[in-house]
Order: structure tokens, then C-alpha cells, then sequence
């Protein structure tokens, strides 16, 4: 510890300015009140070190800054100075620290609160499937097959080789083989969650080629035989569907449950929502209604999901931020007249659960996820719509329009939010008319078919004449003439 200041070690006069004649009596009493404060501030650092000392006394500017740990109510000495700081400290971080402190386990609850659902049901699934498949071969083969964080790069080329060939769904079908792939897509995933870090699908790893070259055997295999060649898709709303819901009043403000539908259906359509997560995560406060000088607006201010995360890998991307012009004032008003009456309840959801009594009125429970996955599917077969349509129908609904309308691929790719050209594409369906102006390109024109007709029918009956002949030759020439006179004249 460093040495101790002595109050005698101090010359307090040399903090007096040097001695002018010319200092009136006023200036020198100010000079001795200040030399005399700066004693007593010295005697109560008589007890601290020098380093200590030379610290309260220099930096006394920064002191505001600082924490007030009120050391003063314990008498401070050598042996407990330490214990109190270090007390004084703890008291305060706990009453007034800007920083949330966590555990382990809480890391663990935040990685995997930002993990889709979606991901961890087919992980969860996958090894599922894989330890129902290692247990009945073990039975069946008296084999023994290590559990999959026991794996070596040996045993991922023997034995997911043998899985991926012989697993079946538990109807005994066989996978189609985008979900054989995704199966391995879960177990690699497991993998990495437990430490395990074997990219047994990176093509560039030679080491696990035998695994590859199965799997890819066994895919090739499936599609051959037609199994997953066909995948049933959501349709888009045509434009004669939306105008018959509008017709049957399950869009528009004529009831609660209309405008509800209206909302799903149009934050879809507009702003490219998808499926049922970014309806239920949807605040009421990433709506901004306005008008500039295009005319009436919406803006919505998109946030986390599926295809962007915001996470370190998504850093240079941002957020969907949209405003859309409302060119129909009618939707303007129900979106303008929805948000006005929900911003006044309690909460942020967005979808209210609507109260049909007499007049439009929101509850102040938001619409549950079962019921908001099934709206588009309900409100198509109350307006007696056949076919296959699911929430996915309105952002569809969306890439769709803008595809026929010839908008150029990153302007609907802003809309819907996909990262890539491949997956709009497959987003984007023709419409019906313009698949049934393909099919009569494609198809011969009716002339031609009518003379093709005409020909055919002009064949078979000559060839059906030319039978009747040769079957009558072939009775006899008798058959050939009856009832006729020959007059047979011989010459002289």
C-alpha cells in the first residue's frame, strides 16, 4: 500500500500567490478563505493513501459522473475499505444499472424464442424418425447402429445411407424426395444444435460422397416411379373471385366479420403477408394511414419473418417498408375505419375478434391462430368458390397480379419479400385466361380439324365399298350378274 500523506508534508503556503504589494486587503482575505478550505479538505484525506489522495483531489470535476456510493456511513479503514467499495457497488448496480445481466439458460431460451416453428417441428420430426427407423433395424438385423451424436463420417456414409433408402411414412409409403431431403435436413440441423459440426449435404465435402450418391440414387429412383412429381398449391384469387366476394358482401363494411376479411385479405394482397405467422404477429402500429400529394395512403413498416430474421447474416438487408397509393376510396375508408377502432382498445394484435350486433363492433381479444389460419379457405366456400385455397392464396394472389401486369421480378420481390428470382417464380402462377389463350396456340384450329373430318369419313367409305366388292367376289361369279340379258353376235 502506498504511503500515507502527514498533513505537516504539505506546505499550504505555496497555494498563496506570490506576495504583491499591490493586493489590497479583500484580495488577501479571499486568498487565505480559499487556502484555508483547501486545508480542510486535506485533513479529511488525512487517513487515505497518497495515490488515493492525489485522486479525490484532482479529478474532483468527474465526480458528477460518478455513482454516489455513500461511503461515508461506514468509517472506512485498511481492512474494510475494500469490502465496502466493493458493496457500495454491488447496491448500486442492482438499484440503477443500464445492463440486464444473463445466465446461460437464458441465452438458451433467446435463441431459441427466434427460431421458427416451422424449423423445430421438422427437426423434433427428423430424428423422430430416424430413432424409430435405428430401433427397428437393430431388431430386425441384430445390428448395432450408434445414436446419431455418437456418428462418425463412417457411420454417416453407412448407416444414413441405409436410412434414407429404407424409412417409410407409417402408412408404409415411401417419402416423395423433397422430404427425404428435408429429413436430412433436420438431422444436420440436430447435429449442429449438439455440437456435432459433420455438413454431410456441402457438396465440396469429398468425404461424405458415398452418402450423397445414395441419396441422390434413391431420389432419382422416387421421381422416376412419379412419387412427389405433383404438389398440391394454393390457387390465387382471380379477379372474378375477388368481385364475387365483394358481390356476397364477405368483403367490405357491411358486418364486423367483412371488414376482418377485407383487412387478411388485403394485407396479403397489398403488402405480400404470408401464411398465418405474419398475420399473427401483425401490430396495429405497423400501419400509418396519410395523404401527400400522389394521393392516399398506406404505409406499412414490416418486421422479423420468415425471409428476413435481422440477423447477422441479414445485417445488410433491412425491413419491408411499404406505401401503398389507394387508388378505390372505399378501401380506404374501411382500413381507415378499422384502425380507428381498434388503436382504442387494449393491446397491439392487429386482428380483433369481430361482435356482429346490430352494428360494426371489435371484442378485445384478438382472432386466435386456428381461426386466422382457416379465414381464406371459409370465406371462399361460404361464396360457394371451388378449389384449393389456403392463406397462401393472398400473397399468391399478389405475385400473380403483379406478374400479369408485367412488373419487372425485384419490384414483386419487394412486395412479397422473397430473397430470390427462383422463389417468386414459383410464387407466380398464369392466370386462366392466359392458360387457355397457351392451349388454343397449342392446340390444331377447328378448319383444319373439319377437313382432317371430312377426309377421314371420305376414306372409310371408300374403303367400306371395296369390301361389300371383294366379300362379293368371293361368293361365286354367278353372284356377280343376275337378272341381265347377253346378246352374243358371232361373225360370218
Amino acid at each position: 500500500m502506498a504511503a500515507k500523506m502527514e498533513i505537516s508534508d504539505i506546505d499550504f503556503l505555496n497555494v498563496i500567490p506570490e506576495w504583491d504589494n499591490s493586493i489590497d486587503d479583500l484580495t488577501l482575505s479571499q486568498t487565505c478563505k480559499d487556502a484555508e478550505n483547501e486545508n480542510t479538505a486535506f485533513e479529511k484525506l488525512e487517513d487515505l493513501t497518497l495515490s488515493q489522495a492525489l485522486d479525490q483531489y484532482e479529478v474532483d470535476f468527474e465526480m458528477d459522473d460518478l455513482p454516489d456510493f455513500e461511503l461515508t456511513q461506514v468509517p472506512l479503514t485498511a481492512d474494510n475499505i475494500i469490502e465496502e467499495l466493493e458493496k457500495a457497488v454491488t447496491e448500486n448496480c442492482s438499484e440503477n444499472s443500464r445492463y440486464s445481466f444473463v445466465e446461460d439458460i437464458d441465452i438458451d431460451k433467446l435463441v431459441k424464442s427466434t427460431e421458427s416453428r416451422n424449423t423445430r417441428k421438422n427437426t423434433t420430426w427428423s430424428v423422430a424418425t430416424f430413432n424409430d427407423w435405428r430401433v427397428a433395424r437393430m431388431k430386425s438385423n441384430y445390428c448395432a447402429i450408434p445414436e446419431l451424436l455418437q456418428f462418425t463420417a463412417n457411420d454417416v456414409n453407412q448407416w444414413l445411407s441405409k436410412f434414407v433408402i429404407e424409412t417409410r411414412r407409417k402408412d408404409g409409403k415411401p417419402y416423395p424426395p423433397k422430404t427425404l431431403y428435408l429429413l436430412c435436413v433436420g438431422i444436420l440441423r440436430f447435429h449442429r444444435e449438439n455440437g456435432v459440426h459433420m455438413n454431410f449435404l456441402d457438396e465440396k465435402d469429398c468425404v461424405f460422397y458415398d452418402f450423397r450418391r445414395s441419396l441422390s440414387a434413391r431420389m432419382t429412383e422416387l421421381t422416376k416411379q412419379g412419387i412427389g412429381t405433383t404438389t398440391k398449391q394454393a390457387e390465387a384469387i382471380s379477379e372474378e373471385t375477388e368481385s364475387t366476394l365483394w358481390e356476397k358482401g364477405l368483403l367490405g363494411s357491411t358486418s364486423s366479420k367483412a371488414i376482418m376479411n377485407t383487412m387478411f385479405f388485403y394485407n396479403s394482397k397489398l403488402f405480400g403477408l404470408r401464411g398465418v405467422d405474419e398475420h399473427r404477429n401483425l401490430s396495429v402500429d405497423q400501419f400509418e394511414l396519410g395523404k401527400d400529394q400522389t394521393g392516399s395512403f398506406i404505409l406499412f413498416k414490416g418486421r422479423a419473418n420468415k425471409t428476413y430474421k435481422g440477423g447477422l447474416n441479414q445485417r445488410n438487408l433491412s425491413a419491408k417498408n411499404l406505401k401503398h397509393y389507394l387508388q378505390n376510396p372505399v378501401l380506404f375508408k374501411i382500413y381507415e375505419q378499422y384502425l380507428n377502432i381498434v388503436r382504442d382498445l387494449n393491446g397491439t394484435a392487429f386482428y380483433r375478434r369481430p361482435l356482429d350486433k346490430g352494428s360494426i363492433k371489435f371484442g378485445e381479444q384478438s382472432v386466435g391462430v386456428n381461426k386466422l389460419s382457416n379465414i381464406m379457405k371459409t370465406m371462399c366456400a361460404e361464396a360457394g368458390i371451388d378449389g384449393y385455397f389456403t392463406n397462401h392464396s393472398g400473397k399468391r394472389t399478389c405475385a400473380t397480379t403483379l406478374y400479369q401486369a408485367g412488373v419487372p421480378e425485384q419490384e414483386i420481390m419487394n412486395r412479397t419479400g422473397h430473397r430470390s428470382v427462383e422463389s417468386v417464380r414459383k410464387y407466380k402462377r398464369a392466370s386462366s385466361e392466359m392458360l387457355k389463350d397457351i392451349s388454343n396456340i397449342l392446340e390444331p384450329s377447328e378448319s383444319m380439324c373439319k377437313k382432317i373430318k371430312h377426309e377421314d369419313n371420305t376414306e372409310i367409305q371408300n374403303r367400306t365399298e371395296n369390301q361389300e366388292i371383294s366379300k362379293s367376289a368371293a361368293g361365286g361369279v354367278g353372284s356377280l350378274f343376275t337378272g341381265c340379258v347377253f346378246n352374243f353376235n358371232s361373225g360370218s
